[in-house]
């Protein structure tokens, strides 16, 4: 949980700076040493205290943010499976709105494409949500699959060879969804290693290419 990450950081921080402060008061203060010297008793409860915070809490952020930091690369490679599915689908319908594929097998690899990607969204949808750039992907990515389950699903016919009066309008909303994800799946590609987006960047586009 955010709240608790935040609340553990500051506390390691509080007691770090705690620390630091009783060593320095200690070596540079004589009055402070003394004062220590005469309450071996409180000495001796405050260093096992402070070992205590320093194993329990500085020690666990470290682990925590290895963990984070690896949970940040599993979220960007979830949020690029599902970014894959989108281009998909989107080439599928847009092909079809601008009157270069047509045809029932055609309208029935669209219509599995949007439905593929609804059901992989729904899959990843938990993961994403918890992360603040992987949430705005996935909002973006749900506007884009609503624009294409309506063209592919509740305006069938709009995928026909024959052109209508609002597949300019679908087709022009479709590629501005697009687009606004191409900028949003980018902050999850810049997570992976280097090594590892150039074959992402083959796979999926310029849209994940290292900067």
């Amino acid at each position: 949980m955010p709240g608790i990450s935040l609340v553990r950081r500051l506390a390691a921080t509080t007691t770090g700076g705690a620390l630091v402060v009783l060593v320095a008061t200690d070596v540079w203060v004589p009055a402070a040493r003394s004062w220590w010297d005469r309450r071996s008793f409180t000495t001796d409860v405050v260093s096992s205290l402070l070992v205590l915070a320093v194993t329990v809490l500085i020690i666990d952020e470290v682990v925590a943010h290895r963990q984070r930091k690896d949970r940040a690369v599993s979220v960007a490679v979830q949020g690029l499976i599902v970014y894959s599915q989108a281009a998909h689908a989107c080439e599928l319908v847009v092909a079809g709105l601008d009157g270069s594929n047509g045809g029932e097998a055609y309208l029935a690899e669209a219509r599995d494409g949007v439905r593929n990607l609804a059901n992989m969204i729904l899959i990843a949808s938990p993961s994403l949500f918890d992360d603040r750039e992987a949430r705005l992907f996935l909002e973006e990515v749900q506007r884009l699959a609503a624009l294409l389950y309506g063209a592919a699903a509740l305006a069938p016919a709009s995928l026909a060879p024959s052109r209508r009066d609002g597949d300019d309008v679908s087709l022009a909303r479709i590629k501005v969804s697009r687009s606004r994800l191409d900028a949003r799946v980018g902050p999850l590609a810049a997570r992976l290693p280097l090594r590892d987006r150039s074959p992402l960047s083959e796979a999926l586009g310029d849209t994940t290419a290292a900067p």
